[in-house]
């Protein structure tokens, strides 16, 4: 009897080590492809998806709000997908797609007409790509509240404006083109992004949380859309952080990364400093006629919400041109200017 139990024992342990089971085996679940056409519900086929199913929009499908799964793909089939969130409604409306996972893909799309948001991430390491953002009531793309480690890439996000609002004296101030704001974490990143002709801001930082990367991206005339006028600003890569419950207003030194990025025609400033503490760096970037300068970098300032006077880390502009009427309104006292002989 002792034997037989010590064979038992002994081939227990066998299945341990060889990381074997005792168990029946399970398969392993198989991603599938959901096909979205015209007519078709969008809003179902996300509620059968899974991590790691891949759904396809052929044509044009109108939805409201959709919540996307961690681990979900969402493309366009051959590019020719388009969303139309108008089911959202415009008054108080929903945004679009909301992104609070982990390892989603949104790619080759046309998103428009959601109520607010078009595209909206407090997720993380998702994936947009290759995608046509326009004629949403707030920020065709924001990423707020710890959204981190998000890829952007050739993005565009157009004609976005805040025209249904029923304080008519705040029409235009929140729809910037791409909205990384407002406690928005580490590590996102933007490429070749477009954003042009918004009525607020092409990209602002507001109260962000996380320092930003952008190469090779473009702010295009913002400031007015529909006749609605926003600040029009460029890049806008800082903000005094007024709105984090229980803390008292503070800057947040972020030391945000611009390569090969062009603002042209905004506004407001090309590039603002907006009051950023940290350390902006500048590389190759080009700024031209922008209606209040093309380079705003002061050494110091004094915050709204603050109330008192503070100094900025010293910008870095390196390569860099100027050129047009903003080039007369620069304020370059906060910037350290190198390999620049039109930036003055």
């Amino acid at each position: 009897m002792k034997n037989i139990k010590k064979l038992c024992l002994m081939a227990a342990l066998g299945v341990m080590v060889t990381g074997g089971s005792l168990l029946p085996s399970t398969t392993a679940y198989a991603a599938t492809t959901i096909p979205v056409t015209v007519g078709g519900s969008l809003e179902a086929a996300i509620a059968n998806a899974k991590p790691g199913d891949t759904i396809t929009i052929s044509g044009t499908v109108t939805a409201g709000s959709i919540t996307v799964p961690s681990g979900v793909t969402i493309t366009g089939k051959t590019g020719k997908g388009k969303i139309d969130f108008s089911k959202t409604g415009k008054v108080n409306g929903k945004r679009g797609f909301v992104v609070n996972g982990t390892g989603s893909t949104i790619a080759d799309l046309e998103i428009y007409n959601a109520g607010d948001n078009g595209i909206y991430v407090e997720g993380t390491k998702n994936f947009f790509t290759n995608l046509n953002v326009h004629n949403n009531n707030d920020a065709g793309v924001q990423l707020s509240n710890g959204a981190s480690y998000n890829t952007l890439t050739g993005v565009n996000s157009h004609d976005n404006c805040d025209q249904y609002k029923t304080d008519k004296t705040k029409l235009g101030e929140n729809a910037d083109g791409f909205a990384i704001k407002l406690h928005s974490g580490v590590g996102n990143i933007l490429t070749d992004c477009t954003a042009q002709g918004n009525s607020d801001d092409g990209y602002d930082l507001y109260a962000a949380h996380g320092a930003v990367k952008f190469t090779n991206c473009k702010a295009i005339k913002n400031g007015i859309c529909n006749g609605i006028k926003g600040d029009g600003n460029g890049f806008k890569v800082g903000g005094i952080d007024n709105k984090t419950p229980g803390q008292p207003a503070h800057a947040d030194a972020l030391n945000h990364v611009l390569i090969g990025c062009t603002a042209s025609g905004n506004t407001g400033a090309g590039f603002d400093r907006n009051n950023q503490t940290g350390v902006v760096t500048m590389t190759r970037c080009n700024s031209d006629n922008n209606l209040l300068g093309n380079y705003q970098f002061p050494a110091t300032g004094t915050p709204s919400a603050l109330g008192k006077t503070i100094t900025f880390g010293t910008a870095i502009i390196d390569g860099c041109t100027s050129t047009g009427a903003g080039a007369n309104k620069n304020n370059l006292s906060g910037a350290k200017v190198t390999n620049s002989p039109t930036v003055k």
